[in-house]
C-alpha cells in the first residue's frame, strides 16, 4: 500500500510561489503576479474563500528579493465544493504555465497536520563547492525524469546583479596604490561620505560627497574614477582594474557545519510517493564514486515519515505487550493470551482491504486507528475465551469441543450487536456524514472496517485455535502416547455430538 503522511484529499488551503527573473523591482513583480490573482479571482465562489498576496519574500525559502511573490489562497471546507484542492492546483498550473515573463511558478497545498516541510526535500552535504553543485544540477535533472514528481526546486539561488572589480595586483604596486584606496573611493563615490556638518538653527546639517544619480547608474563613469596615490597623482580606476558584470554569490546554508544545497519537490500522489520518490534517487546516484566527500541528507516530508513510522511501530509494540499482561492477570496463563491477541492481525487486514477498496492510501491518521484497533479488537476474543474456561470449570467432565461450541453460540449474540453499533458509530464519521474531517475519517474508517472483519474471523477461528493449543498443551503434558489415545477419545465424542 501507498504510504503518505497527511493526505490532501481534503486540503483547503494552497500556496503559489512565483519567482521572476533576478533584476526585477517590487512593482515589476507586483504587475506581474496580478495575472495569476486574476486566475485565482475567477474561481467560483464555491471554492474561493480568500487569498493573500505578498510580494518581495519567498516564504519557503525564508528568503527576500524583489523577484518573489507568494500568494495564500484559502478555499471553503472540503464537504461545500466538488472539485479537490489538487483538482484547482492543476486547472490554475496548465495556465500559469503559459505565462511569460516568470522563471518559475510553483505550488504547494498544506495538507494540514504538523508542518513537515516539502514532500521531497534532500539536503546535498560537502565541503567541495564544485561536487556540491554538480550533484544539485543531477539531482534536478533526475528528478525531472521521475513520473509524478514537479515544482522542483533548490536553494543557491544566485544574488542580485552586481560588478565586480578585479584588480590588477601588479599595475596597483607601481602606480602606488592599495586595495583600501580602490575600495575607499567606489565606496565615497556610490555611498558618499560626509564631510562637513552646519548648523541651521536649532538643527546640524551633514553634507554628503558623492556622485551625481546620473553618474551612479552608467557603469563606464566608474571606470574613469580617478584614485589618488601616495604621491598625489589622480590614477583612473581602469588603469589597476576591470569590471565584470554578474550574479552575487548564493547565500550559503549549513548542516552541522558543512555547507549544503537543499533540493525540494512535490508530488502527485495518486502517480508516485514521498518515499517512491526518494528511493529513485537513492537508487539512482552512488555518490562515493562519483562525488566522493558528499552524501545525501533527507529532510520534509519523508525524514518526518520515517520517524512517524518509527515511533507508531514502538507505540503498537507497547499497546500489544501492555495488553498481554493485561490477559494474563485475567486468565492466569501465560499462553492463552495469545489465542486473543491473534484477533489484532485479522483486523489489520479488514484495515488494509478496507483502504484499498475505497482508494484511500495509508496515513498517520489511519496507523493511529490500527493501534487503537488493537485495543478493541481483542474484546470478542476475550468474552469469548473468558466463556469457555468459565464453562470448562463448571463442568470439568464435558469434551472440549462440546464445550467451545456452545460458549461461541452463547457469545455469539453480544458479539455481533456489540460490533455492529461501534461499526454504526464509526462509519457516519468514516463517510462524512454531516460534517467531514480530514483527521478523524482515516481514523474511524480503519477501526470500523478492521473490528468489522475481524469479528466473523473471531468466531470462527478463536475457537479453533483455543482448542489447538490444549492439544498441544496436552502433548507437553503427557507426552504424544497419552495425547494420542486422548484424541481417539475425543474422535468418538465427536461424531456422538454431531449425531
Amino acid at each position: 500500500m501507498k504510504f503518505i503522511l497527511f493526505p490532501s484529499n481534503m486540503a483547503s488551503h494552497f500556496y503559489v510561489l512565483a519567482e521572476l527573473p533576478i533584476g526585477n523591482s517590487l512593482e515589476a513583480t507586483s504587475d506581474n503576479v496580478r495575472k495569476i490573482e486574476e486566475l485565482v479571482i475567477a474561481l467560483p465562489e464555491d471554492e474561493l474563500e480568500s487569498f493573500v498576496t505578498r510580494v518581495g519574500r519567498n516564504p519557503w525559502l525564508e528568503a527576500e528579493s524583489e523577484n518573489y511573490a507568494a500568494l495564500s489562497v484559502s478555499l471553503t471546507p472540503f464537504n461545500e465544493r466538488e472539485r479537490t484542492a489538487d483538482e484547482i492546483v492543476e486547472s490554475i498550473r496548465k495556465q500559469t504555465d503559459r505565462f511569460e515573463g516568470f522563471e518559475n511558478v510553483t505550488y504547494m497545498i498544506e495538507t494540514g497536520g504538523p508542518p513537515v516541510g516539502r514532500p521531497i526535500s534532500i539536503q546535498i552535504v560537502g565541503s567541495n563547492d564544485a561536487y556540491r553543485k554538480e550533484v544539485a544540477d543531477s539531482l534536478v535533472a533526475h528528478l525531472g525524469t521521475i513520473n509524478g514528481v514537479k515544482d522542483v526546486q533548490r536553494d543557491d539561488k544566485p544574488g542580485k546583479e552586481q560588478v565586480e572589480i578585479k584588480i590588477d595586483y601588479n599595475k596597483l604596486s607601481r602606480l602606488g596604490l592599495t586595495v583600501a584606496d580602490i575600495a575607499q573611493n567606489v565606496r565615497i563615490a556610490y555611498d558618499g561620505e560626509v564631510v562637513t556638518s552646519v548648523r541651521y538653527g536649532d538643527e546640524d546639517v551633514d553634507f554628503r560627497v558623492l556622485f551625481e544619480e546620473s553618474v551612479r547608474t552608467r557603469l563606464n563613469y566608474i571606470e574613469e574614477l580617478p584614485i589618488p596615490n601616495r604621491l598625489g597623482r589622480l590614477i583612473p580606476l581602469k588603469y589597476v582594474a576591470t569590471l565584470k558584470m554578474g550574479p552575487g554569490p548564493a547565500d550559503y546554508r549549513h548542516y552541522k557545519g558543512d555547507r549544503t544545497i537543499t533540493v525540494e519537490a512535490d508530488v502527485d500522489q495518486s502517480i508516485i510517493t514521498p518515499l517512491e520518490a526518494t528511493n529513485k534517487v537513492f537508487e539512482h546516484f552512488d555518490l562515493d564514486r562519483q562525488w566522493p566527500g558528499t552524501r545525501f541528507v533527507l529532510a520534509g516530508e519523508v525524514m518526518e515519515t520515517e520517524e512517524s513510522m518509527a515511533n507508531l511501530m514502538k507505540t503498537f509494540i507497547i499497546a500489544v505487550v501492555a495488553i498481554y499482561f493485561l490477559l494474563v492477570l485475567l486468565f492466569n496463563s501465560f499462553t492463552q493470551p495469545f489465542s486473543v491477541l491473534l484477533a489484532i492481525p485479522f483486523g489489520v487486514i479488514g484495515v488494509i482491504i478496507a483502504f484499498v477498496l475505497h482508494g484511500e492510501p495509508m496515513s498517520f491518521v489511519g496507523m493511529l486507528g490500527v493501534v487503537g484497533l488493537a485495543g478493541v479488537v481483542v474484546n470478542d476474543s476475550l468474552v469469548l475465551v473468558n466463556h469457555i474456561n468459565q464453562l470448562r470449570r463448571e463442568r470439568p467432565g464435558e469434551h472440549l469441543i462440546k464445550l467451545a461450541a456452545e460458549a461461541t453460540s452463547n457469545r455469539l449474540r453480544p458479539v455481533v450487536l456489540t460490533t455492529l453499533t461501534t461499526v454504526a458509530g464509526l462509519l457516519p464519521l468514516a463517510y462524512g456524514l454531516g460534517g467531514t474531517d480530514p483527521f478523524m475519517a482515516p481514523t474511524a474508517l480503519a477501526l470500523g472496517y478492521g473490528l468489522l472483519f475481524a469479528t466473523p474471523l473471531t468466531l470462527v477461528l478463536i475457537p479453533c485455535l483455543y482448542m489447538v493449543q490444549h492439544d498441544v498443551a496436552m502433548i507437553f503434558r503427557r507426552g504424544p502416547h497419552e495425547a494420542f489415545k486422548r484424541e481417539e477419545i475425543l474422535r468418538k465424542g465427536r461424531k456422538g455430538f454431531i449425531k
